[in-house]
């Protein structure tokens, strides 16, 4: 029976100190996000910025809510914020 070749070990994306940005240029505009922040704080759907930036579910999860909301101001935010998530800005 041969010997198994030794399997070679690749390192995790995180291993060398780099992170994947959240956004393609690891670029938001702080006063959009507090636009939206505050614009779903009114309408009763807290968000934490820092989160928006950093946490990409957490993102997702309340630019989905946005959409959902009836005001149409958020629904607008939450889909321009989804295009610059995606790239398409």
């Amino acid at each position: 029976m041969p010997a198994a070749e030794p399997q070679s070990q690749q390192l995790p994306w995180w291993a060398d100190g780099v992170l994947p940005a959240l956004v393609p240029g690891a670029c938001l505009s702080r006063r959009l996000l507090d636009g939206f922040a505050q614009a779903m704080g009114e309408a009763g759907l807290p968000v934490q910025v820092p989160r928006m930036r950093y946490d990409r579910q957490y993102a997702f999860e309340r630019m989905a809510a946005a959409h959902c909301a009836s005001d149409v101001r958020l629904r607008v935010l939450a889909l321009h914020l989804f295009e610059l998530y995606q790239g398409r800005h």
